[in-house]
């Protein structure tokens, strides 16, 4: 006759259920704590690196805070061709950015370039063919334009001197750190009103190209040469010899600048003579 099976007390039963449902809440409670470790692996994954986060499969360097970051300005429209011209004045390659004034560049070296104030030479244009003018016809100091200008304004001035006119080259080329002192001093004793009439910003002057020279005789320079008959005399002649005056009597609503019947620039005989019988400004004829 078998054994009976003997009754397990009640209390050792309770204890025995109790063993069971702490190691089921332990081990649950750990597969929890691997979930949450693994989530938080995938989220500095996602988020944590050395600077850098991807857009579109490309990498993208962020910018750290406080740092300055410069965007690509769009292309500058190139100008267009003065018509019957052979040398066309060209905008800056596309991506060049703007200035802060948010003008275009021009190309540096193009005689035809529109300089104005609309348009700008870049702070490290500089002629590479400067020769220093003669000092029997440069007004003071050390006069430089370039080489093929330099020759044409000594044609010029000869045939001034044959027709009784002494023609002096005041001031010739600048480069662009020359024409902002050149803007501030007119800035600082005359005023931004008058310095913005009168006097072109760095980087929108002319003189900088190499290929301009303000002109006078007999003592008489900048305003004072105004309305003598030597300043007459380079109105109707200069453009023979290459050269325009930038800046004629009642077109500062055009030009943008009062005006200079000093101030000469260099386009070569051909295109001196097209602007001259098209009856255009040189600012309207290389933006035609």
């Amino acid at each position: 006759m078998a054994k009976a099976r003997r009754k397990a007390p009640v209390g050792a039963k309770k204890k025995a259920e109790s063993s069971r449902w702490y190691s089921a809440f332990l081990w649950g409670l750990i597969a929890i704590s691997v979930a949450a470790i693994a989530l938080l692996v995938a989220v500095a994954g996602a988020f944590g690196g050395s600077g850098t986060a991807k857009t579109s499969g490309t990498v993208r360097e962020t910018a750290s805070p406080g740092a300055s970051v410069t965007a690509t300005a769009p292309p500058a429209t190139p100008a267009t061709k003065p018509s019957g011209g052979s040398t066309t004045p060209t905008a800056s390659p596309a991506g060049t950015a703007l200035s802060a004034d948010n003008t275009p560049l021009v190309r540096c070296g193009d005689i035809l370039a529109p300089v104005d104030k609309e348009h700008r030479l870049g702070e490290d244009c500089a002629p590479p063919d400067l020769v220093t003018l003669p000092g029997s016809i440069s007004a003071e100091g050390a006069q430089s334009l370039r080489s093929e200008t330099a020759s044409a304004i000594q044609e010029l001035f000869a045939e001034a001197r044959k027709d009784g006119y002494q023609l002096l080259a005041n001031s010739t080329y600048r480069s662009y750190a020359t024409q902002v002192q050149t803007y501030n001093y007119w800035v600082q004793t005359s005023g931004k009103e008058y310095a913005d009439r009168t006097s072109a910003r760095a980087g929108h002057s002319e003189h900088q190209l190499g290929t301009t020279a303000d002109v006078g005789t007999d003592g008489h320079f900048l305003e004072s040469f105004t309305g003598t008959a030597a300043a007459k005399w380079l109105a109707d002649n200069s453009w023979k010899y290459g050269f325009i005056v930038s800046y004629p009597e009642g077109k500062e609503g055009v030009t943008g600048y009062a005006a200079e019947p000093w101030h000469i620039r260099y386009v070569g005989k051909d295109v001196a003579a097209r602007v001259h019988a098209s009856g255009l400004t040189l600012h309207e004829f290389l933006l035609h």
